[in-house]
């Protein structure tokens, strides 16, 4: 599964280079509310469950894109992002015996990757277009607690699959740079099986091109 994930980055990478491509660079800034599923993590001494108290946390992603020539009604648009969240709280901690207690931790998360959008325009209403988003990359979580043993770096390779809309408007895209706004709805899930992650976002992306 990894070996198909880098492949498929490598994929979505080389699009950028042989596509034909209109004149614009987009560039996204996304404002996520991520709700975690199933957020475990195992550091070397404490076993950290974020799931019951991790609710409703905001994060920010940068991303670029090249728009391809339009394939009828269908258009791609290979990107790639980088975002960051943070958290702090008091979360349950199981030791390897079995025992339970509690700290304080601090949670930082770094996502990278990179994907493809599929907008579909629908006949003769130009305004709102449905899309597929598929992606793949890497999360970096940096742990830190109010305990040493808590402290712990995880890198942990993710898919991500979402449907949204996409609401433009088409001549103040071309005379002020304004690409119109997207809302989300995504699944990701990790590739690790000694961790715990899967979570589902709600996004709100701004579209600017250059």
């Amino acid at each position: 599964m990894i070996r198909f994930l880098v492949f498929f980055n490598l994929l979505c990478f080389s699009a950028f280079s042989v596509a034909e491509v209109e004149s614009e660079l987009e560039v996204t800034g996304t404002f996520s509310v991520m709700n975690p599923n199933q957020l475990v993590l195992s550091a070397r001494e404490y076993q950290v469950s974020y799931s019951k108290n991790f609710f409703g946390i905001s994060a920010f992603q940068l991303g670029f894109s090249v728009p391809t020539a339009p394939w009828g009604r269908f258009q791609l648009f290979p990107f790639a992002r980088a975002g960051y969240a943070r958290n702090q709280g008091t979360y349950s901690l199981t030791a390897p015996d079995g025992t339970s207690s509690t700290a304080d931790v601090t949670l930082h998360w770094l996502p990278l990757s990179a994907g493809i959008r599929t907008e579909y325009s629908i006949p003769n209403f130009d305004l709102i277009r449905p899309y597929l988003l598929i992606s793949g990359g890497a999360e970096w979580l940096n742990q830190r607690g109010s305990s040493l043993d808590l402290n712990e770096t995880f890198w942990i390779p993710y898919y991500n699959v979402g449907l949204g809309l996409s609401f433009a408007d088409t001549w103040k895209t071309n005379e002020l740079g304004f690409g119109g706004f997207s809302f989300s709805i995504n699944f990701q899930n990790g590739l690790r099986s000694d961790q715990e992650t899967q979570l589902l976002s709600y996004d709100l992306t701004i579209h600017f091109l250059l």
